[in-house]
């Protein structure tokens, strides 16, 4: 694409974002910095559409970006931001919130759940965040507590902060001095260690334990197995549900109807926020680049937060296609160093 068309191109996506309708010919001619006819405004519209960058909503409208025209200009401002340096470096944020670290909240959802309020507020879009997936969250204590003469309440303490409570089943509890002497050697061998690491060595290191005589082997490998099996997904915390609703190109009830059915099922949000800590920088899926027919008309962005020793979770935006994604990315970045900095404070 020449200079001339790219900048056309540029032309159309900002004034669509700002104004949300369709920009014709004319329209252009007093956008543009260089001055070019009407006629050849046109006939670069005419290429532009032939690439399905832009299309026409409806006859005698003008142009709007196409789901491919956003991809072009959001490569673009990603591969400009690959250049230049934070705006809000990580030691600005860490002076910024030094005063904040006294006031944390207690509990380390606390701290998801404000990371979400906040995003949602800057972006005027819906924010989600994804707590830290069980499977590569690292255990600090795990306790076993009877309940009844049927079952057992696990409690797994992971040092990210997070809590997974879970109530397992017996024809017969074990012994309250059972439970506890188990739960001491839990501890000892896999303090600090994965969820998914200890999953894998669990039979092999209650088995080499002294502590654990032949008789109560069974019944310990099998209690240490169900208390580790847990879901690996993390816990999705969604905010400014009703900024969708704001955005003129969701005006009618159906549209919001699949949006909403996508907020409720969660399962392609899981996918994409799952995928995101695995990738660096921030991952944006536009329209029909979702994996669901449901998010098609939406625009999905997100980043992961953690810190050098682990990529906790993740944190991210869905809005309408028509975002300005420059500032939205920004806004995504920035979240993303403060909760982590509100995570590694609220951990020391």
């Amino acid at each position: 694409m020449d200079q001339r068309a790219e900048h056309i191109l540029d032309c159309i996506i900002n004034q669509y974002v700002t104004t949300a309708e369709p920009v014709g010919s004319r329209a252009l001619s007093k956008l543009l910095e260089m001055k070019l006819s009407a006629a050849t405004i046109r006939n670069v519209m005419s290429d532009l559409t032939d690439m399905e960058l832009i299309c026409q909503p409806y006859t005698s409208a003008g142009r709007i970006p196409t789901d491919k025209g956003y991809r072009y200009f959001v490569n673009k401002i990603l591969a400009i931001e690959e250049t230049k340096e934070d705006t809000k470096p990580i030691k600005s944020l860490q002076e910024s919130t030094q005063g904040q670290s006294k006031q944390l909240p207690q509990r380390f959802e606390d701290i998801l759940l404000a990371a979400t309020r906040e995003l949602a507020q800057i972006t005027n879009c819906t924010s989600v965040v994804m707590s830290p997936q069980p499977a590569v969250s690292r255990l600090k204590k795990i306790e076993l507590i009877p309940l009844s003469l049927t079952q057992v309440l696990v409690v797994l303490i992971m040092q990210s902060g997070m809590v997974r409570n879970k109530i397992v089943h017996f024809r017969e509890t074990p012994s309250e001095t059972f439970l506890t002497r188990l739960s001491h050697i839990l501890c000892v061998y896999f303090e600090g260690r994965t969820i998914s690491e200890i999953r894998t060595s669990l039979i092999e290191k209650l088995s080499q334990n002294s502590e654990t005589n032949q008789e109560s082997l069974p019944l310990a490998i099998r209690l240490g197995k169900k208390a580790f099996d847990i879901e690996d997904q993390g816990d999705l915390y969604i905010f400014g549900r009703s900024n969708i609703c704001g955005f003129p190109e969701f005006s009618s009830q159906q549209t919001l109807e699949i949006i909403f059915r996508a907020f409720d099922d969660k399962q392609a949000l899981v996918s994409f926020f799952s995928d995101v800590m695995d990738i660096e920088g921030v991952q944006i899926r536009i329209g029909n680049e979702n994996k669901t027919h449901d998010l098609d008309q939406c625009s999905v962005l997100a980043t992961s937060y953690g810190n050098k020793e682990n990529l906790l979770g993740s944190i991210g935006v869905v809005g309408p296609t028509r975002l300005n994604y420059s500032e939205v990315i920004s806004a995504i970045d920035y979240s993303s160093q403060k909760l982590s900095l509100a995570v590694s404070q609220f951990l020391d």
